[in-house]
């Protein structure tokens, strides 16, 4: 087995980010598995793990299943090292600090000190990196790829951070919904991600009055098939690039948060219903058959109607154009 060098990952990982075939992304990962001896050093300066990382949610089963066991494998052999060095120091520590003063050395009858032996692992500059240890080599470059720039942060998006499951579901779907235009507009995904992170509390507070309720699920429900919709690209723009901030949007009516195409349909049906009503009310007819009793000119729009019995005549409603009197005869 030929050891892969740092320049030659790199390059695999540039090759995986490209990839678009699973045939060929199958044999990068086989590359990888059978060619990396992981140590932490090698996974920060390669960042292997972000694009092997990002694999992990690849749509074919292969390349995904691939991906996960090469990140399971490289943390739980990561964690072997560094457990080892921690002992190694843990132990030099004790063995420096015996030989200085004999006297402080522990009892057989006292505990051992635990976790890089209190005090001792500070003097000699070992850092604590709690965070680190518990997710691994691979949370960690992610965690620097993000800092570092956007096209690394989108390999990685936390949507675990609001410390409630059904909030969190939505925040994912915003950023779903959001997601749509990404290719069109080239928007970043921690971009996607900040803005679905405002809309999500905007609704909690507005709708939800700052807990998690029917309101606030009819909301999420609501905004999310807008934003998602494929004839709305406007609305999406106007969100992410900050055009609607996420407050103006979760108090937008659903007049207003239809597309452009949506607004003319329903604006055509009103006309439409508007000169069905029309169509339906009595027809005036202008004449100058009649005398206005008040300003005593001629010039009048009359209509009938039948309000009495059948064998009745009908009732002569008579308005006055230059007045507005009315009045009625039968």
């Amino acid at each position: 087995m030929v050891e892969l060098t740092v320049d030659q990952l790199k390059d695999l990982s540039r090759q995986l980010s490209k990839s678009q075939d699973a045939a060929s992304t199958l044999v990068i990962l086989d590359k990888l598995k059978q060619g990396l001896q992981p140590t932490e050093d090698i996974i920060r300066q390669s960042k292997v793990g972000v694009a092997v990382g990002k694999l992990r949610s690849n749509p074919d089963k292969k390349v995904s299943e691939l991906a996960k066991e090469l990140v399971r494998t490289w943390k739980a052999q990561v964690d072997k090292q560094r457990k080892q060095q921690q002992q190694q120091q843990q132990n030099g520590s004790t063995s420096n600090n015996s030989s200085k003063s004999p006297s402080a050395a522990p009892s057989p009858s006292t505990p051992a000190p635990t976790g890089g032996a209190g005090g001792l692992a500070s003097n000699n500059n070992t850092p604590k990196k709690p965070a680190a240890e518990r997710e691994g080599a691979t949370t960690t470059t992610t965690k620097t790829a993000e800092s570092s720039g956007d096209s690394e942060a989108d390999a990685k998006i936390d949507f675990e951070i609001l410390n409630d499951k059904t909030r969190n579901a939505c925040l994912k779907l915003f950023y779903s919904s959001l997601e749509v235009g990404k290719e069109a507009n080239g928007w970043a995904a921690s971009t996607i991600f900040k803005s679905a992170l405002a809309i999500e509390k905007a609704t909690l507070q507005v709708q939800g009055k700052g807990s998690v309720n029917a309101d606030y699920r009819n909301k999420v429900r609501s905004l999310s098939l807008n934003l998602k919709d494929k004839n709305n690209p406007g609305l999406r723009a106007k969100v992410v690039n900050g055009q609607v901030t996420a407050e103006e949007l979760v108090n937008m009516s659903s007049d207003e948060l239809a597309s452009d195409a949506r607004r003319a349909e329903r604006e055509e049906l009103q006309m439409q219903n508007l000169f069905k009503a029309k169509g339906a009310a009595a027809q005036e007819a202008e004449t100058d058959a009649f005398q206005c009793g008040r300003c005593k000119q001629r010039k009048t729009r009359y209509y009938q109607m039948q309000t009495r019995s059948a064998d009745e005549p009908m009732t002569t409603f008579v308005t006055c154009v230059a007045c507005g009197n009315k009045w009625k005869f039968s």
